[in-house]
């Protein structure tokens, strides 16, 4: 049994951690520490699924969430890292929706056409709910489900959540712990130098906005330029491949997710990104390419990206300029026309990251999408998770595209076993699955008429398929649609957020056009 030896004693633990009843849960490393005001207990992680349900207490559901969302959310300043506190807010707003989303998958199935669950499907909801009254307090990671991007869709759409369960969650991703003044300056002087000051005129110790890996502050740099400075948290990066495996030992132990999902594959791709998003000099470097791709092209006067200031900037800092909005979810009550140019502008830049750049930032939260009314331009941040495609994977996936939009079964069905999507082996209910969740994708494009997102109900005629999805796929995806995926069906989901109605058909037949005349 391979255990990490971790003393924490009941000093080191807040009621910040979860409690109930008083007792405190830690996650850390291979172990997990349960807290009283009393004593310290060890237990190994072989035991963690059955403490993790014997933690719940008989605290309801809805008396959790109650409790969770009735507090604003604060930052508040916590010496970094304290292990189980910032896993615990970065490793949520990836694996929220892979430990909450088999859950809903089967809530959501249970309220649908669909004649009855199977055990399995109650046990993931059951499961669920459990996992869901603690999930502020566990980590929070992974990269989002594997498979069709039909199935990404029927999981992720907060339209499907419990009202209480979205306002849990969004609280989650939103609240976080910042570092104290004295830990801020010392990270500041170890990565630019002592006399970092001298880089700006000035600079505000408070931030404006704490997230998964870091805190951002507003600053004024020295020449004047007014920036954002991105400040990763101590420790961070050196931790992933321990907290990953933390993860995938809880998830394991639970038995909570069904062979579908194959999660060594999502923890393998996790480990991947979360390095990357790690790197804030190669976040430099994809901020950069994005800005000269977004300036050349034909919608530079629709988008902002911001300029990074290289003379600021480290591995772990990344100051860029500072821009002005608000993050797209937030301008759901502007007038019908405002709200369906922007979710038009965010579908046409991601066709045009994929199919003609073939570099996407494929990271779609809401925040890295600022709308500034005054320019009615949309403000591009955060590329940490930008990444290229192979040549030869987006042209198939367009081939894919391009028959759902023309309603091609055989050209679908040929392409998703090349990109093995399907090996060609699966159950004809496997393969029926696939076929109709790729068209109901697909009808957005099949129309030169304004698609209405929000009255197709997309995600919900996407549900029936999903307990299928889950336990008949017999491959994982190629490495390149985990990232993809995550950006198409958050491209997605903000026009159903929206509501927009937005022609799309003539941006695919742009792309069509261009390929067509292609002599390669």
């Amino acid at each position: 049994m391979d255990t990490a030896s971790v003393e924490v004693t009941s000093e080191e633990v807040t009621s910040e951690e979860v409690t109930s009843e008083e007792v405190t849960l830690v996650v850390v490393s291979s172990q997990v520490v349960l807290s009283t005001d009393t004593a310290s207990v060890e237990v190994t992680s072989e035991e963690v699924a059955l403490e993790v349900m014997m933690l719940v207490g008989p605290m309801s559901e809805v008396e959790m969430l109650e409790e969770m969302t009735s507090e604003e959310v604060t930052l508040e300043p916590v010496s970094l890292p304290i292990r189980s506190k910032w896993r615990r807010d970065w490793l949520a707003s990836h694996m929220i929706r892979v430990l909450h989303g088999a859950g809903k998958v089967a809530e959501q199935l249970a309220k649908t056409q669909v004649p009855a669950l199977s055990e399995r499907s109650a046990q993931l909801a059951r499961h669920a709910n459990e996992l869901t009254r603690i999930l502020p307090y566990l980590m929070e990671t992974s990269t989002q489900h594997p498979g069709s991007l039909g199935q990404m869709l029927s999981i992720q759409d907060e339209n499907l959540i419990p009202s209480k369960l979205a306002i849990a969650l969004d609280r989650v991703r939103q609240n976080a712990h910042v570092m104290p003044k004295a830990q801020l300056h010392a990270q500041l002087a170890a990565e630019l130098g002592e006399d970092w000051r001298s880089l700006f005129k000035e600079f505000d110790d408070v931030p404006i906005a704490a997230a998964s890996i870091g805190q951002v502050h507003r600053g004024t740099l020295a020449t004047g330029e007014r920036v954002a400075v991105k400040i990763q948290y101590p420790g961070v990066a050196e931790s992933i491949e321990s907290d990953l495996l933390n993860l995938k030992r809880l998830v394991t132990y639970t038995n909570i997710l069904p062979k579908g999902l194959y999660i060594d594959e999502i923890i393998r791709v996790g480990q991947e990104e979360l390095t990357l998003e790690c790197n804030y000099s190669q976040e430099a470097d994809n901020q950069d390419r994005f800005r000269e791709l977004v300036h050349a092209s034909a919608m530079a006067d629709a988008f902002v990206v911001p300029k990074v200031h290289r003379e600021a900037s480290t591995s772990r800092i990344l100051t860029t300029e500072l821009i002005s909005g608000v993050p797209v979810d937030k301008v759901v009550n502007l007038p019908q026309p405002v709200r369906d140019s922007i979710a038009r502008r965010i579908l046409e830049l991601t066709v045009r990251e994929l199919f003609e750049w073939r570099f996407m930032q494929t990271d779609p939260n809401w925040s890295n999408f600022m709308y500034n009314s005054s320019t009615d331009k949309i403000g591009l941040v955060d590329f940490g998770a930008a990444r290229e495609y192979p040549k030869q994977f987006v042209d198939d996936y367009f081939n894919i595209v391009w028959a759902a939009a023309n309603e091609d079964e055989k050209t679908m069905m040929d392409y998703s076993i090349r990109m093995k999507f399907l090996t060609g082996d699966e159950s004809p209910a496997m393969m029926r699955a696939h076929m109709m969740a790729g068209m109901v994708v697909g009808e957005p494009f099949r129309t030169h008429e304004p698609f209405d997102f929000h009255a197709s109900q997309l995600t919900k005629r996407l549900a029936q398929y999903t307990e299928t999805f889950m336990h008949s796929r017999l491959t994982p995806p190629l490495p390149e649609v985990y990232s993809l995926h995550r950006k198409l069906a958050g491209a997605f989901l903000m026009c159903i957020k929206l509501r927009a109605r937005v022609p799309c058909r003539d941006v695919l037949e742009e792309v069509h056009a261009k390929y067509q005349s292609r002599s390669d």
